[in-house]
């Protein structure tokens, strides 16, 4: 039988008090951010387990935390916000927190109904995982726990959210191909979808002013429906030279299109997208694409998050992580 470890262990090992272990593994005050940060490593790395069910008799917290995603986010083998759950379960455990994905369906976004994990009193946070429709984050907004959301953002909002650097990250990916000779540039996405597409396009046409290329409406390119679903993509009767695709995925499903047309990436036509995800990778070309830095947003989320239930009217605003570009094989130097 595994020894369990304690907290006494855990002081002995850093050479300081029972109680400041104690204070940083419960996030409480009297602990610096470093001394805090130091303790939870070492506690994972030593495998001490905290008591949740001990700790939620003396507490009244339940030392969870919700995780909602939309249906429209993991059918179709979308495997990318299931990648981010996990890795925020996992940075929520060196929290000694557990975190509870709820997958928000259809139905329940449309009637307006509050999530399980919030009616049954299961969470004490709750972080909302890719943009709901407006009508459902306006209720969730009324709300009497902490939460964040991931990955983007409401105008109106006094939500905290921590997002990616769209705008800038879809400015030097256009900017890298109009430094590659590239001036005929269409963008793929809806834009009026979610906030992270929108800032990417936004940042996409700021990098067409700066250069003096004049925008093109046949070449914003629309990849899904008013629920989110994605459709069929209609190619520009005069093709691009480049595209910027909102993210890996439906640069993945261009490529194959183009493909089908007889058009050849990237010798006829280069493809760029976003996210990193598998699907830049299983690409024939692989796509040149951005990482989104998710290691540094999820641990600034669950950090936000953890300071956000223990001081409920700390405001964070919006936080912004920024991003690097990965350069692959779908983008031609036609200089």
């Amino acid at each position: 039988m595994t020894k369990k470890v304690s907290m006494s262990e855990i002081a002995n090992e850093l050479g300081i008090s029972k109680v400041s272990v104690s204070k940083a593994l419960s996030d409480k005050d009297g602990v610096s951010e470093e001394l805090r940060n130091k303790v939870k490593i070492t506690a994972q790395r030593m495998g001490y387990r905290i008591n949740n069910s001990a700790r939620s008799l003396k507490t009244d917290r339940q030392y969870n935390i919700g995780i909602l995603i939309s249906e429209k986010y993991v059918g179709d083998n979308e495997a990318y916000y299931f990648s981010v759950c996990g890795e925020i379960i996992k940075k929520l455990d060196a929290y000694g927190t557990s975190g509870i994905m709820e997958i928000i369906s259809a139905k329940t976004e449309s009637d307006l109904i509050l999530p399980r994990v919030y009616n049954e009193k299961k969470v004490d946070g709750i972080i909302v995982l890719g943009q709901l429709s407006s009508n459902y984050l306006i209720l969730l907004e009324k709300i009497t726990i902490p939460m964040i959301y991931f990955d983007f953002y409401r105008q109106d909002s006094k939500i905290d959210s921590i997002t990616a650097d769209n705008f800038y990250l879809g400015y030097q990916l256009t900017d890298l191909l109009i430094d590659r000779g590239h001036r005929d540039i269409a963008f793929v996405g809806s834009i009026r979808a979610t906030s992270s597409i929108q800032d990417r396009y936004l940042g996409y046409y700021k990098a067409l002013i700066e250069n003096n290329i004049a925008l093109k409406l046949d070449y914003v390119i629309e990849d899904r429906d008013d629920q989110g679903k994605f459709i069929e993509l209609e190619i520009p009767k005069n093709l691009p030279t480049a595209f910027v695709c909102n993210c890996d995925r439906v640069a993945f499903y261009l490529i194959n299109k183009l493909k089908g047309l007889g058009v050849k990436v990237p010798e006829e036509c280069s493809v760029v997208g976003f996210d990193n995800s598998l699907f830049s990778t299983i690409s024939n070309p692989t796509i040149t694409t951005v990482d989104n830095n998710v290691e540094k947003m999820v641990s600034t989320a669950v950090k936000v998050i953890s300071k956000k239930i223990n001081n409920p009217q700390k405001i964070y605003d919006r936080i912004l992580v920024p991003g690097t570009i990965i350069e692959r094989d779908s983008v031609k130097n036609i200089n």
